[in-house]
């Protein structure tokens, strides 16, 4: 059977995509339950990915299509192709040029949890842990500015970090953001939050985790905010801002807002400052 399938892959295309349509899921399953058969089932395994709109990818043109610098494969777990295609978290790797697969079936959260990697590839979810594109020296130099930057606003972290603790344990500056202020973002250990939300759907729902919230320092609404608290560290708009984007990067993802009337008033507030 798998011979067969393989072969209708590579010489009936088409014919392949009709069936994948209706038993893609079955064969995404296989790879975390038949250990046997696992290598042999990964090349037909299809993707939507960035690369194009229409046209499904295998695992083996996303590794042919990688930058010479690239050695991880890049993806995003989410409820659909529009919400994953709109996620902050996809910035970086967009700026760089660099493929990220789009896995937008709840099978693939259970999927990437057996899919270590690839030919030599590890797959990396570019919601989970740091993450650094470009060359070695690229990263090196990445690292070494947002180091600086960090010990040059701690005051400013920490003061959010006391505004918002009881949703997040940490908030750094990010590597990840271009064109958006802030996103969350989960150690590699754990859940994405598409998983999380899915477990939130069963009976007795799931545990909520306390995430990792990244700002982006080039960030005009960051950069005013941090000037505002260097001149008065008790300004309460900074903190009543943080919390608000904290609400809005919840939203970028497809998550809950933690508390939405919370957010009804601060948002009105703020209105009320500048209108």
């Amino acid at each position: 059977m798998l011979d067969a399938l393989t072969e209708m892959r590579e010489k009936e295309a088409e014919k392949y995509l009709k069936f994948w349509g209706e038993f893609g899921k079955a064969l995404k399953e296989g790879v975390s339950s038949d250990y046997e058969n696992k290598e042999r089932l990964l090349p037909l395994l299809l993707f939507e990915s960035s690369h194009d709109l229409k046209e499904m990818t295998t695992l083996k043109a996303y590794v042919e299509r990688m930058k010479p610098e690239q050695n991880e494969i890049l993806y995003l777990t989410g409820e659909s192709r529009k919400v994953i295609e709109n996620s902050p978290h996809l910035e970086a790797a967009q700026q760089k040029g660099n493929e990220v697969l789009y896995l937008s079936d709840p099978v693939d959260e259970l999927l990437v949890q057996h899919l270590y990697e690839f030919e030599g590839k590890h797959l990396k979810s570019v919601t989970k842990g740091k993450v650094h594109l470009g060359t070695e020296e690229e990263k090196k130099q990445l690292e070494e500015q947002l180091k600086k930057k960090e010990e040059e606003c701690a005051s400013f972290l920490q003061a959010c970090q006391k505004r918002l603790d009881e949703y997040v344990k940490q908030i750094r500056l990010s590597s990840r953001l271009v064109g958006s202020p802030a996103c969350l973002v989960t150690e590699e250990h754990e859940y994405s939050p598409n998983l999380e939300r899915l477990l939130q759907k069963g009976k007795g729902g799931g545990p909520k985790q306390r995430r990792i919230m990244e700002l982006n320092p080039e960030h005009p609404i960051i950069t005013r905010l941090y000037d505002r608290f260097k001149a008065n560290a008790e300004d309460p708009a900074v903190a009543d801002s943080m919390e608000i984007l904290f609400s809005l990067a919840l939203l970028a993802e497809g998550s809950e807002i933690a508390d939405p009337v919370r957010l009804n008033q601060l948002t009105l507030q703020l209105l009320q400052r500048v209108v």
